[in-house]
């Protein structure tokens, strides 16, 4: 075992995973993490309400490991705690059902300026799935940017919660996850954090993402319409943001409204499609927008 030793030349560096009923799953995620190459580690579990016995697993295999236990509050809540739990001058998460490659944190740490009390390091993922098999990972950029990286986040989630290297301190300081949101806190975090600090990127995978059926969810209009107030909010808070991009801006907006047309439609919302397809038509005057109009207008006579 590599990880969790003492070493007083390099920093501490603590590795949160958030776990809830993925028992099956587990092991593999903390193998991978005690087997890092990195010399001074911290491996701290949150236990977010498991009802599949998580618990007697991590006191009869992992002793050697920080667990905690908390009543059921979601991912961001869990990974929230273990920050405060944590001695680390920096932290980076993984969830219980992904695995780290071997270097995934001593390439994370090398990748910081390490002068910079704020700097965060990041990386890509390659998707397996349940069985552990490679799978086709569709990279959202051709080169993931480094420095400051405000216009291409708010184009492209392109920063996961997994396989993000942050100064533990920073992170607490900027809020940590919103846990009142369902989905999307690693973004709303990192948007907030990109007008504050400096990010480097690695351009390899730096953690294995598992892909298996009780992972994976369909796309809804209240999803998207969380996503699409994560941004609203950000520009609320930061209208220099805006100013400084206002074509991205307009861009991503328009993107928001046609996905949240589609999904009401789907799901026979109709007033909230029509809303949306003329939302969506304002930002871009296409003829697919315009249709768009008609058809979800026409629905509600």
């Amino acid at each position: 075992m590599k990880c969790t030793c003492d070493n007083k030349e390099m920093p501490l560096i603590t590795i949160g995973v958030s776990a809830y009923n993925r028992m099956d799953y587990l092991p593999f995620c903390l193998d991978s993490l005690l087997a890092q190459t990195y010399p001074n580690c911290e491996i701290i579990v949150v236990d977010d309400g498991s009802t599949d016995g998580t618990a007697e697993m991590m006191k009869q295999k992992y002793p050697q490991i920080q667990y905690f236990r908390k009543e059921n509050g979601g991912d961001a809540s869990a990974k929230n705690y273990a920050a405060n739990m944590a001695k680390g001058k920096y932290i980076v998460f993984n969830d219980s059902d992904d695995v780290f490659f071997p270097d995934t944190v001593e390439r994370l740490y090398n990748a910081l300026d390490h002068s910079d009390e704020t700097a965060c390091s990041y990386g890509t993922y390659q998707t397996i799935d349940a069985d552990g098999n490679e799978m086709p990972t569709k990279r959202k950029m051709s080169l993931y940017p480094s420095g400051s990286i405000t216009a291409p986040l708010l184009t492209h989630i392109i920063i996961n919660s997994c396989g993000t290297l942050m100064p533990r301190q920073f992170f607490l300081d900027c809020g940590g996850f919103d846990a009142r949101l369902r989905v999307c806190h690693d973004w709303a975090l990192f948007l907030e954090m990109s007008v504050r600090c400096r990010f480097y990127a690695i351009q390899e995978p730096v953690f294995k993402r598992r892909r298996h059926s009780s992972n994976i969810s369909a796309a809804s209009y209240d999803k998207e319409r969380i996503v699409s107030d994560v941004f609203e909010t950000f520009l609320k808070g930061h209208p220099e943001v805006e100013n400084a991009y206002p074509e991205i801006v307009r861009k991503r907006r328009g993107d928001f409204h046609r996905k949240l047309y589609r999904e009401a439609k789907k799901e026979k919302r109709h007033t909230e499609a029509c809303f949306h397809a003329k939302e969506a038509f304002k930002f871009s005057k296409t003829l697919k927008n315009f249709f768009a109009v008609l058809y979800s207008c026409l629905l509600l006579k």
